[in-house]
């Protein structure tokens, strides 16, 4: 892992989420509770998303800011990848 998350109390962990009927309801939008629970959960490791859908219909569920959302984000199955907004 990198140094960017060793302010984090499990910083080699990595949690990864599925985005369809895991962060929001299939096909959905994620709710305003998923959000803090994810902001929550990212004090403590590293959190990322992964999906089939292309990275412009994960922002439509996730929202615009995905990408600062999550230190992890893989879209098309991890065709598409995202590490710390990069």
């Amino acid at each position: 892992m990198t140094s960017a998350w060793t302010d984090r109390e499990f910083p080699k962990t990595i949690c990864l989420f599925d985005v369809d009927g895991t962060l929001t309801p299939a096909r959905g939008v994620i709710t305003e509770n998923m959000k803090k629970t994810l902001e929550e959960l990212r004090k403590k490791c590293v959190v990322g998303f992964v999906g089939g859908s292309d990275f412009v219909k994960q922002q439509e569920q996730l929202g615009e800011n995905a990408v600062d959302m999550f230190d992890f984000c893989f879209s098309e199955n991890g065709l598409t990848a995202y590490r710390q907004g990069k």
